[in-house]
C-alpha cells in the first residue's frame, strides 16, 4: 500500500478586481423621472367590497363540529343559509371522526395489559 502524501497546492493568485468606472452624466432631458415603484398587485380583502362585487350578502363564523371535534370556518349565504366555503371541507371532518372512533381509548388498553 502506498504511504500518504501531502498534496502539492500552487501559491494562492492576486485576487482580480474589475476596473470601476465612473457613470457619464446622461445628457440632458434623457434623465429619468423622480417616480416611484408602485405596487405589482393590490388586494381589497374587506367584506363590504367583496358583498358588493358579488351582489350577496354572506355570514362568515366558526362552528364547532361534534362528531370530529374539529373547529371549522364557514361562510354561508345570508338569505338561503346554505355553506358557500368550509374548512376543512365535509369529507376530511368525516375522515377524523372515523380516526376517532377506530382508535382504541388509552384507558381500555391500560386495563387489558395491567
Amino acid at each position: 500500500m502506498d504511504a500518504i502524501r501531502p498534496v502539492s497546492t500552487p501559491p494562492p493568485a492576486a485576487p482580480v478586481v474589475p476596473a470601476v468606472r465612473p457613470v457619464s452624466p446622461s445628457p440632458a432631458g434623457t434623465e429619468p423621472q423622480g417616480r416611484g415603484l408602485e405596487p405589482a398587485v393590490s388586494v381589497d380583502v374587506s367584506a363590504r367590497k367583496a358583498d358588493a362585487e358579488s351582489g350577496t350578502e354572506e355570514r362568515r363564523g366558526f362552528v364547532r363540529d361534534a362528531d370530529s371535534r374539529s373547529l371549522v370556518f364557514q361562510v354561508t349565504d345570508a338569505r338561503t343559509g346554505d355553506v358557500v366555503i368550509q374548512i376543512p371541507d365535509t369529507v376530511v371532518l368525516k375522515a377524523r371522526a372515523y380516526a376517532r372512533e377506530a382508535e382504541e381509548p388509552v384507558g381500555e388498553r391500560l386495563a387489558l395489559s395491567a
